[in-house]
């Protein structure tokens, strides 16, 4: 595990998805161990601290749209390096701090949610003949050990459901692999993308998520083996709450017509 990232994959990865490895201590008073988010009362002093910021009507909103920007912060980065760069980037809870965005190495995304710091990351890299294991704990160690956690802390405390928090997240890994796949020219890359992505929607157990099922596998389809399914024109299963804060409807809002008028 002593293998790191190059400077260009984390120039990009932090440009693309605004994490930063850096060695500052956590000394903010706005900053967060993402660790402290499975505790109820500094879980719940967070949510509160970002309804205001981002004019949230309530904590069950901004659980939700933490949960979307928090699965962008860690599984987006996580599984673009596993099937791109071939390396798994694992983050612990311990290791990972959110920041206001206006901190640090500066707001990449012009967003008012946090950045993501890593005190530290470990890398790892499949052995010969070896990748499919490789592939599996580097699955479970950013869904089980990591994400699953947090989500049920956010579902707890914020009072929103975990289907919502699922296909929060499902929205983000989708996103990953459709623009992958068609940004890839060379076939053998492509199809790799396509079986790594199918893989964690369809295919991979309960266990590598820490749930009884795979979580992901109830908001895809249409889809077979080397299609990553088109959700351009598809409506959500869950509404994710956006419209509370924004006044507007996201295209794939799932609330009828009528009520989006």
């Amino acid at each position: 595990m002593s293998n790191l990232l190059t400077s260009v994959e984390l120039e990009y990865l932090k440009t693309r998805f605004s994490i930063f490895p850096d060695d500052e201590p956590y000394v903010s008073e706005q900053s967060l161990l993402a660790s402290h988010l499975l505790d109820w009362v500094k879980c719940e002093t967070y949510l509160d601290e970002l309804s205001r910021n981002i004019s949230s009507p309530s904590r069950r909103v901004t659980a939700s749209m933490l949960g979307k920007r928090y699965a962008f912060l860690t599984v987006a980065p996580v599984l673009y390096s596993m099937t791109v760069y071939n390396k798994g980037l694992i983050l612990s809870l311990e290791s990972c701090r959110l920041e206001p965005p206006d901190g640090g190495a500066g707001n990449v995304s012009g967003s008012k949610f946090p950045e993501l710091h890593l005190s530290e990351y470990a890398v790892t890299e499949p052995k010969a003949g070896a990748r499919q294991k490789w592939r599996e704990d580097v699955v479970r160690s950013i869904f089980a050990d990591h994400l699953t956690k947090v989500f049920r802390s956010l579902s707890q405390v914020g009072g929103v459901p975990m289907a919502i928090l699922w296909e929060n997240a499902f929205v983000r890994i989708i996103r990953v692999y459709e623009e992958e796949s068609d940004r890839e020219e060379d076939l053998a890359a492509k199809v790799l993308i396509h079986e790594d992505f199918d893989y964690i929607v369809r295919i991979a157990e309960a266990g590598m998520f820490g749930e009884r099922r795979n979580p992901l596998t109830q908001f895809v389809s249409m889809m077979n083996n080397t299609t990553i399914c088109d959700t351009t024109n598809k409506l959500r299963k869950t509404c994710c709450l956006y419209y509370e804060i924004s006044s507007e409807y996201c295209l794939a809002c799932p609330k009828p017509a009528h009520l989006r008028s």
